[in-house]
């Protein structure tokens, strides 16, 4: 079977794509960007790949995101309706419950329930997806969500068994949403829509060939892990004191919310490293500095560390949900 696109509908206005070349064969095919309104762009940028059908990822701002406790026994409509309390929009939205925790009690004579992590996109926005992919002559096999695709892009760090007892927070960054998820190996504990939003100013340019460089060091460069340590993520270089903007102070805040939540839920599990993905992680001094005030060790997402043929053209964190994409369709994801 041919392996399909991986399209992803970026909150930027850019549709990125990624394709690669077999089941097994990470490497890249072919990688494009256009712009969202530019069908005539679009319809060019199917030519360049050896399929037409595709997999989807809607943007994240479009993302209806919440954690809710319910009894055990609640039916979808009840769940719908606890949901459309805080936000009527979940009533047209396409909905996915992903059971977090169970055997919940309010009190000793309380009925048992559990806590639900609920994930919804609205219907007209998946209509919308689909619309344009079908005006470039592109067949939409699957749909999905940047949380889910986002993650999936780090399944190759969970390859050993042992590797399910590592605790990361995602954190994808850009100036309409953030969105901070937690998970257990690849298994997702914990996502939160935060009201924190990247500017674009002050961006670095992502080096073609990173050089990690530790926190405190001199050199001006990135450097990849080395095979000893986890590929796909490279660790900014901390060049001053911590800063503390105002900005900086709400995305900890809002970060530290995230973590006790985690902590209320799992008190024995420690977090053990924040990766930074999205166009806001371009901010490396910033993330760097926010890793630093939360006591973890940080990292900015490169994919591109596991597709041959991407470094340079498609790598960086901006492309971490299209290659996540990628990744799930292959062979080779864990």
């Amino acid at each position: 079977a041919k392996r399909p696109i991986a399209v992803h509908f970026g909150n930027d206005g850019v549709i990125r794509m990624m394709r690669l070349q077999g089941m097994d064969d990470q490497t890249m095919q072919a990688s494009f960007e256009v712009s969202v309104g530019d069908q005539i762009g679009l319809s060019e940028a199917v030519t360049c790949f050896r399929s037409r059908n595709t997999v989807v990822s809607v943007p994240s701002s479009q993302v209806l995101l919440t954690h809710i406790r319910v009894d055990c026994d609640a039916t979808d409509d009840e769940v719908v309706e606890r949901l459309c309390r805080g936000n009527e929009g979940w009533k047209n939205a396409s909905i996915r419950q992903l059971p977090i925790f169970t055997n919940l009690r309010t009190g000793i004579k309380s009925k048992l329930q559990q806590e639900l992590l609920c994930v919804g996109v609205p219907k007209k926005v998946l209509e919308q997806c689909v619309l344009i992919l079908e005006a470039a002559s592109l067949h939409v096999q699957k749909i999905t969500v940047p949380i889910h695709a986002t993650l999936r892009a780090f399944d190759r760090l969970y390859r050993r068994e042992s590797d399910g007892s590592i605790t990361s927070m995602v954190v994808d960054l850009d100036q309409k949403q953030t969105i901070a998820m937690i998970a257990h190996g690849m298994n997702l504990v914990v996502a939160s829509s935060l009201q924190y939003k990247s500017d674009t100013s002050e961006k670095d340019k992502w080096a073609a060939s990173p050089i990690l460089v530790p926190a405190g060091g001199i050199s001006d460069e990135f450097e990849r892990r080395g095979e000893t340590q986890p590929r796909g993520l490279v660790q900014p270089k901390q060049k001053q004191l911590p800063t503390s903007t105002r900005e900086d102070d709400l995305l900890v805040d809002e970060l530290k919310g995230c973590m006790r939540h985690h902590n209320s839920l799992f008190p024995d599990r420690v977090i053990d490293r924040i990766v930074f993905s999205g166009s806001g992680a371009l901010h490396t001094q910033r993330c760097a500095s926010v890793a630093t005030k939360l006591g973890l060790s940080g990292f900015i997402a490169d994919p591109s560390a596991w597709i041959s043929g991407a470094e340079g053209i498609a790598s960086g964190p901006v492309w971490t949900t299209v290659a996540g994409l990628c990744l799930t369709c292959s062979g080779q994801s864990r």
